[in-house]
Protein backbone atom coordinates (compact mmCIF):
# COMPACT_ATOMS: atom_id res chain seq x y z
CA UNK A 1 0.00 0.00 0.00
CA UNK A 2 1.78 3.49 -0.91
CA UNK A 3 0.13 5.20 1.73
CA UNK A 4 1.94 3.64 3.98
CA UNK A 5 5.61 3.61 2.92
CA UNK A 6 8.13 4.86 5.52
CA UNK A 7 11.78 5.91 4.98
CA UNK A 8 14.66 5.12 8.07
CA UNK A 9 17.37 7.47 7.66
CA UNK A 10 20.03 5.95 10.59
CA UNK A 11 23.88 4.95 10.09
CA UNK A 12 23.88 2.57 12.90
CA UNK A 13 23.24 -0.59 11.65
CA UNK A 14 21.25 -1.90 14.56
CA UNK A 15 19.45 1.12 14.89
CA UNK A 16 18.30 1.20 11.48
CA UNK A 17 17.66 -2.44 11.66
CA UNK A 18 15.46 -1.79 14.92
CA UNK A 19 13.25 0.80 13.57
CA UNK A 20 12.43 -1.56 10.47
CA UNK A 21 11.21 -3.95 12.42
CA UNK A 22 9.16 -1.76 14.17
CA UNK A 23 7.62 0.42 11.15
CA UNK A 24 7.39 -3.23 9.96
CA UNK A 25 5.06 -4.32 12.53
CA UNK A 26 3.27 -1.23 12.18
CA UNK A 27 1.98 -2.30 9.01
CA UNK A 28 4.75 0.43 7.21
CA UNK A 29 6.61 -0.76 3.70
CA UNK A 30 10.47 0.16 4.69
CA UNK A 31 12.98 1.81 2.62
CA UNK A 32 15.90 1.90 4.96
CA UNK A 33 19.31 3.93 4.29
CA UNK A 34 22.60 4.80 5.93
CA UNK A 35 22.98 8.21 4.69
CA UNK A 36 21.57 11.41 3.62
CA UNK A 37 22.30 11.21 0.12
CA UNK A 38 20.85 7.44 0.25
CA UNK A 39 18.02 9.13 1.68
CA UNK A 40 17.61 12.13 -1.37
CA UNK A 41 17.49 9.12 -3.72
CA UNK A 42 15.26 6.69 -2.42
CA UNK A 43 12.41 9.38 -1.84
CA UNK A 44 13.40 10.95 -5.19
CA UNK A 45 12.18 7.27 -6.75
CA UNK A 46 8.92 7.23 -4.19
CA UNK A 47 5.60 8.83 -5.40
CA UNK A 48 4.49 9.00 -1.77
CA UNK A 49 5.70 9.00 1.86
CA UNK A 50 3.71 8.84 4.62
CA UNK A 51 6.51 8.62 7.34
CA UNK A 52 10.38 8.85 7.81
CA UNK A 53 12.33 8.73 10.64
CA UNK A 54 15.74 11.19 10.24
CA UNK A 55 18.68 9.92 12.65
CA UNK A 56 20.17 13.56 14.15
CA UNK A 57 23.76 12.39 13.10
CA UNK A 58 24.34 10.92 9.79
CA UNK A 59 28.03 11.44 8.40
CA UNK A 60 26.85 13.29 4.85
CA UNK A 61 23.99 15.71 5.42
CA UNK A 62 22.59 17.15 8.69
CA UNK A 63 19.62 16.06 9.74
CA UNK A 64 17.83 19.43 10.44
CA UNK A 65 18.48 19.87 6.35
CA UNK A 66 17.61 16.84 5.64
CA UNK A 67 14.48 17.26 7.33
CA UNK A 68 13.40 20.35 5.23
CA UNK A 69 14.27 18.76 2.20
CA UNK A 70 12.07 15.63 3.20
CA UNK A 71 9.31 18.67 4.41
CA UNK A 72 9.49 20.04 1.12
CA UNK A 73 9.35 17.11 -0.87
CA UNK A 74 6.35 15.46 1.28
CA UNK A 75 4.52 18.32 2.89
CA UNK A 76 1.93 15.56 4.16
CA UNK A 77 4.79 13.41 5.47
CA UNK A 78 4.61 12.63 9.07
CA UNK A 79 8.63 13.48 9.60
CA UNK A 80 10.07 11.90 13.01
CA UNK A 81 13.81 13.31 14.50
CA UNK A 82 15.63 10.46 16.61
CA UNK A 83 18.60 11.77 18.69
CA UNK A 84 19.87 10.80 21.86
CA UNK A 85 20.10 14.96 22.53
CA UNK A 86 17.45 15.88 24.93
CA UNK A 87 18.01 19.48 23.65
CA UNK A 88 14.76 22.05 23.97
CA UNK A 89 16.77 24.94 21.20
CA UNK A 90 17.40 21.50 18.74
CA UNK A 91 13.60 20.47 19.51
CA UNK A 92 13.21 24.07 18.56
CA UNK A 93 15.23 24.09 15.21
CA UNK A 94 13.80 20.24 14.17
CA UNK A 95 10.47 21.94 14.44
CA UNK A 96 11.01 24.86 12.35
CA UNK A 97 12.34 22.89 9.93
CA UNK A 98 9.43 20.70 9.34
CA UNK A 99 9.80 17.92 12.25
CA UNK A 100 6.02 16.69 13.58
CA UNK A 101 7.41 14.44 15.91
CA UNK A 102 11.09 14.64 18.39
CA UNK A 103 11.86 11.25 19.50
CA UNK A 104 14.56 11.08 22.36
CA UNK A 105 16.29 7.83 21.69
CA UNK A 106 15.95 5.23 22.76
CA UNK A 107 13.42 6.38 25.43
CA UNK A 108 10.73 6.98 22.78
CA UNK A 109 10.95 3.45 20.93
CA UNK A 110 7.57 1.69 22.64
CA UNK A 111 5.28 5.27 22.68
CA UNK A 112 5.92 5.61 19.01
CA UNK A 113 5.22 1.65 18.12
CA UNK A 114 2.09 2.13 20.47
CA UNK A 115 0.51 5.24 18.74
CA UNK A 116 1.41 4.00 15.25
CA UNK A 117 0.32 0.20 15.70
CA UNK A 118 -3.16 2.36 17.14
CA UNK A 119 -3.53 4.99 14.33
CA UNK A 120 -0.99 4.78 11.66
CA UNK A 121 1.07 7.87 10.91
CA UNK A 122 -2.26 9.94 11.19
CA UNK A 123 -1.79 8.97 14.52
CA UNK A 124 1.33 11.28 15.39
CA UNK A 125 -0.70 13.97 13.65
CA UNK A 126 -3.06 14.55 16.24
CA UNK A 127 -0.73 16.47 18.44
CA UNK A 128 2.03 18.61 16.81
CA UNK A 129 4.52 19.25 17.65
CA UNK A 130 5.06 16.29 19.72
CA UNK A 131 7.64 14.79 21.67
CA UNK A 132 8.84 11.54 22.89
CA UNK A 133 11.33 11.36 25.80
CA UNK A 134 11.80 9.71 28.77
CA UNK A 135 8.55 11.48 30.03
CA UNK A 136 6.41 10.10 27.55
CA UNK A 137 4.98 11.66 24.69
CA UNK A 138 3.93 15.62 24.96
CA UNK A 139 2.90 18.28 23.25
CA UNK A 140 6.28 20.64 22.45
CA UNK A 141 5.82 24.38 23.95
CA UNK A 142 7.92 26.73 21.95
CA UNK A 143 11.14 28.13 23.13
CA UNK A 144 10.65 31.29 21.42
CA UNK A 145 8.67 33.66 23.40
Amino acid sequence: MSDNVALVIEDTDANRIFFERLLGQAGFKIYGVASGAAALEQAGRLSSLALAVIDMEIPDLNGLELTLRLRRAFPQACLIVATMYDEPSLMQSAFDKGCDVFLVKPHGFMDLFKRLTAEGAAGLHAVRPLVIDQYGPRAFKSVLR
